[in-house]
């Protein structure tokens, strides 16, 4: 059924299964009508790239990618816009794309005009203790290097919480830091957890067993950022984002989707893959809409490790797997 015959509809969509619980008021809005009406799906996605390396990039396009099977049986039926930060929030309000990926909602301009469906990746700042057998002790009255552009109050409220003093060297460049650290300058060093991953094996050769702490005190959610003021279309992309997070949690997977769509008598299972029921169409989208992302781009644990678990980079899960298992990553419910 095309999207369009459901632009005036106003449903509450109320607990039809537990797996859809999280879903309320739906408003019409116009996003979802003009990708009908162009054919394809505007995505933008965020320049980022430590040591040539842009995992969260990638791993942004492959979401979009995904949304764009999901509104169309067509894998070409999505655009890749590449934005700044400076520029992705305005891109956003004037409507040049209809989705943002892997974005901070906090670090973009106009704030006001968009909205984190869920939290898909935390990205916050890891401090990694360079010297073997060095504890978090050792650093008082030491030195720790990082970046201009990291943002330095969860590091200060690192030294509150140890009730330790400590200088920062902030670089201009990668390369400086990454000079800085070879030549021994650097008791630590505080980065993003993606970008101290990618760092850390650069010098592994130099530190092969960092003492690595994660700090939760920064707020570094990254998340699919749409309009705050098309409720519709903010329901499309959080159902597409839970699906993924959901058909993990249930272990359905690329490998075994087709097996469990065609044995499964879980009705909510049955809903999610489209073999029983009409969540699909409440939403304006076909029956099989998840079933083509899975086949094609599979969960969220198999689009994590494809860009997070490789031969490049190694980051282990921690923040980034559900809150039953001690993550930051909401299974059951939007925010």
């Amino acid at each position: 059924m095309p999207l369009k015959c459901f632009k005036y509809i106003r449903s509450t969509i109320l607990a039809l299964s537990g797996f859809f619980n999280f879903i309320g008021d739906a408003s019409a809005g116009d996003v979802r009508d003009n990708v009908e009406d162009r054919g394809y799906l505007r995505c933008g996605v965020i320049q980022t790239a430590f040591l040539n390396k842009s995992p969260i990039k990638e791993m942004g396009e492959d979401l979009c990618r995904g949304l764009g099977l999901a509104l169309f049986p067509d894998p070409k039926a999505v655009k890749l816009v590449s934005l700044t930060e400076q520029e992705a929030g305005q891109a956003l309000a004037e409507n040049r794309v209809d989705i943002i990926a892997l974005a901070n909602q906090k670090r973009l301009s106009h704030q006001l005009n968009h909205v984190n469906t869920t939290s898909l990746f935390v990205n916050n700042l890891d401090i990694s203790i360079l010297f073997k057998g060095y504890k978090v002790r050792d650093l008082g009255g030491k030195k720790i290097c990082s970046l201009d552009w990291v943002d330095k109050t969860s590091l200060a409220i690192f030294g509150q919480k140890h009730q330790i003093s400590f200088g920062v060297l902030s670089y201009r460049t990668e390369q400086e830091l990454l000079n800085a650290v070879k030549s021994h300058g650097c008791r630590a060093v505080a980065l993003p957890r993606v970008e101290q991953a990618i760092f850390l094996k650069q010098v592994s050769g130099i530190f092969p067993v960092p003492l690595i702490l994660s700090s939760s005190s920064a707020d570094n959610n990254l998340g699919m950022l749409v309009s705050s003021e098309d409720e519709e279309w903010k329901n499309i992309v959080g159902l597409y984002s839970h699906a993924l997070l959901e058909s993990e949690s249930r272990e359905i997977s690329s490998q075994n989707v087709d097996y469990i769509a065609s044995s499964t008598a879980n009705p909510e299972i049955q809903k999610l893959l489209g073999v029983k029921g009409s969540i699909g169409q409440n939403f304006g989208l076909d029956n099989n809409w998840f079933y083509r992302v899975l086949q094609s781009y599979g969960n969220y644990q198999e689009i994590y490790n494809r860009h997070f678990n490789n031969n490049e980079i190694v980051l282990k899960r921690g923040s980034n797997q559900s809150t039953a298992k001690g993550g930051a990553l909401v299974v059951n419910e939007l925010r």
